[in-house]
């Protein structure tokens, strides 16, 4: 696996993200007070390590002029020069469901999809300056 520099975003978290976060807990709950027994709780508890730690390794990065998208740690290279605006409402590695960003791409090779890359990124004004300054041709809809 590459290793990649460069300057790091992670993604978002909101209201949304903790509202997902706080029902996914309040399932985990629920087999305690049903006394089920161990087993249930155990499970629903795994469930909520999963989507933590899901949640916590989405983050962004660039690099010189490539776009890292990390997803579960596992790191997916995208080049800036071949980014073209977009207006998507689709879901993708972005925790926040308010302040995200749709990316689509020139080449559709890139992506293998016509469904365009939405990310999250903190500090969303400044990972666009980023972005501009290696690709001046985006264009930011507003």
């Amino acid at each position: 696996m590459e290793k990649y520099e460069g300057t790091r975003y992670n993604s978002k978290l909101d209201g949304s993200t903790w509202f997902i976060l706080g029902l996914v807990a309040v399932c985990c709950a629920v087999p305690y007070f049903l006394d089920d027994g161990i087993w249930p709780m155990i499970i629903c508890l795994v469930m909520l390590a999963f989507v933590l730690v899901t949640f916590l390794s989405i983050y962004y990065r660039i690099d010189g002029d490539t776009l890292v998208v990390y997803s579960f740690f596992i790191p997916t290279a995208y080049p800036i020069d071949k980014i073209k605006p977009t207006k998507s409402v689709l879901s993708s590695p972005a925790t926040s469901l308010s302040h995200r960003l749709a990316i689509t791409f020139t080449d559709r090779k890139i992506l293998k999809s016509s469904i365009p890359l939405i990310i999250s990124p903190v500090r969303q004004e400044e990972f666009i300056r980023q972005l501009l300054s290696v690709n001046p041709q985006i264009k930011h809809l507003a």
